[in-house]
């Protein structure tokens, strides 16, 4: 695994080794039908410290809701599932007890043979066995056991994103300090090679919350990560925020933010846009006592 400082330069903007490589990857024709936009900045770059995480849901119309799990073996974490199966709802987004959150994407860029290899459901994995980004980052075992997926964790220092490839290959980028930002494609240079197919939504979303994040005047807070979220710049089908230019297109159907400053209790944002629903805002702070209250209903 690679691992890096983040540090600024100029004007609040972050460089990373190979990060004008990335920027010039070709964008091809077609639109694909995964789609999800993570951010997070940590230490300096936010408001009283800390970390701020952030992720927009993007998938065809489907349904959203908020769940609390207790696993017997494991951290209890709140959760951001897709209900379409609820007998078995899948976590996208979460924090757990101890703190960590983990928001996932889907990588729209893999060859069709290789989207659904490997066997670990991986953000479910983390909120029930991980405390702090660093215990992410030495759970190599479980990283390369995973189906191939994005992953972006933080925890009150730290912030870290997690490429998972086919045949468990993984790569890092983690930092005290600094930006992170992710949409639907491989970036690091030695993934590369698994961007095989269109992925030009994913190409302009990167851009676009990458301009957003540099142009920002600094400090970070929950509002400004709120406002990034809801960027419309790109039309119905290729913004942050996706309103689909058809009803079966892709669409944005929630958005999670949590902010964890020193001394404080981590504060949760929660946007839901169910289809044909009015939409829901959870805005809330995770106090110890809360999780054993919020336990009393499992779905919220």
């Amino acid at each position: 695994m690679a691992t890096l400082r983040l540090t600024p330069r100029a004007a609040g903007k972050i460089v990373f080794p190979g990060l004008i490589a990335w920027l010039l990857l070709p964008l091809a024709a077609a639109t694909p039908a995964r789609a999800c936009t993570l951010f997070a900045a940590a230490g300096s770059m936010v408001e009283g410290g800390g970390t701020i995480i952030a992720k927009n849901r993007d998938r065809s119309p489907r349904r959203s809701a908020l769940r609390v799990f207790a696993p017997r073996d494991g951290f209890k974490h709140l959760a951001l599932v897709a209900t379409d199966s609820p007998a078995d709802p899948a976590a996208v987004a979460g924090i757990n007890e101890k703190g960590l959150v983990v928001v996932d994407a889907l990588p729209s860029s893999l060859a069709s043979e290789e989207e659904n290899c490997g066997a670990v459901a991986l953000t479910q994995a983390l909120l029930s066995q991980c405390a702090s980004v660093d215990e992410v980052l030495a759970r190599r075992e479980l990283l390369g056991a995973s189906y191939p997926v994005f992953e972006m964790v933080a925890d009150r220092h730290k912030v870290a994103v997690i490429e998972v490839a086919p045949r468990g290959q993984v790569a890092v980028r983690v930092g005290d300090q600094g930006l992170l930002y992710h949409t639907n494609h491989y970036l690091d240079p030695r993934l590369l090679g698994a961007n095989q197919k269109a992925y030009d939504s994913s190409s302009v979303r990167y851009r676009r919350i990458g301009q957003l994040l540099s142009r920002q005047r600094l400090p970070f807070a929950l509002e400004d990560f709120l406002a990034f979220s809801q960027d419309r710049h790109d039309g119905p089908d290729n913004s942050i925020n996706r309103t689909g230019s058809t009803p079966t297109e892709t669409r944005t159907l929630a958005t999670w933010i949590v902010v964890q400053l020193p001394g404080k209790a981590p504060r949760v944002l929660v946007r839901i846009a169910n289809p044909g629903e009015r939409q829901k805002i959870y805005n809330f702070r995770l106090e110890p006592a809360w999780w054993a209250k919020g336990l009393k209903e499992k779905l919220l």
